[in-house]
């Protein structure tokens, strides 16, 4: 079993998303970075918890064959966009992306995911501003994360209060007699 496939089943356990898994070397060691998610958010004590988790795991079986650093962190409001399911997820969601080949004689763009579309390949439907759609090939993405605004972080605050006021509800309901 690979690194990324054994904390994927670490961190998602208790119901946390894996969202990227990535050893990048810096100067002679080396760091591993876990980005996780969850429908409710991520606080500090969720990442360090994960990250005693990980760490002792991966230290026990010794999967990791050098010396590394273990960062385990939320993807933040602007999270990037890994795979497709996350193009998905995030249909309708504001995104600035840049592609490993030029389109149009660009390589830059923004505007809200349209559509992901799958029969011939996965697409990527970008529609700009102005309404201009522009299909991009997934496999064309070199990189891309959500572009947020004021205006979607208290839409997702309030989406989080309310997802967290639904927990403490049935928590209570459950502890009831």
């Amino acid at each position: 079993m690979d690194i990324a496939e054994t904390i994927e089943r670490l961190v998602t356990q208790d119901g946390f998303e894996l969202v990227v898994c990535e050893m990048k070397k810096l100067g002679r060691r080396h760091l591993l970075r876990v980005v996780v998610d969850h429908p409710n958010g991520i606080t500090l004590d969720h990442c360090a918890a994960l990250s005693r988790r990980i760490g002792d795991h991966l230290d026990a079986v010794d999967a990791v064959p050098t010396a590394y650093t273990l960062e385990v962190s939320s993807p933040g409001v602007e999270r990037g966009l890994y795979r497709l399911a996350d193009y998905q997820r995030f249909t309708g969601h504001r995104v600035r992306l840049r592609t490993t080949v030029a389109l149009n004689g660009r390589r830059q763009f923004r505007g809200r995911i349209a559509a992901v579309r799958t029969e011939e390949g996965p697409v990527i439907i970008l529609r700009n501003e102005a309404g201009v759609e522009t299909p991009i090939a997934f496999s064309d993405i070199a990189q891309a994360q959500l572009e947020v605004t004021a205006e979607d972080l208290f839409r997702v605050a309030e989406a989080k209060r309310a997802a967290r006021e639904r927990e403490r509800e049935k928590d209570a309901a459950d502890t009831r007699p």
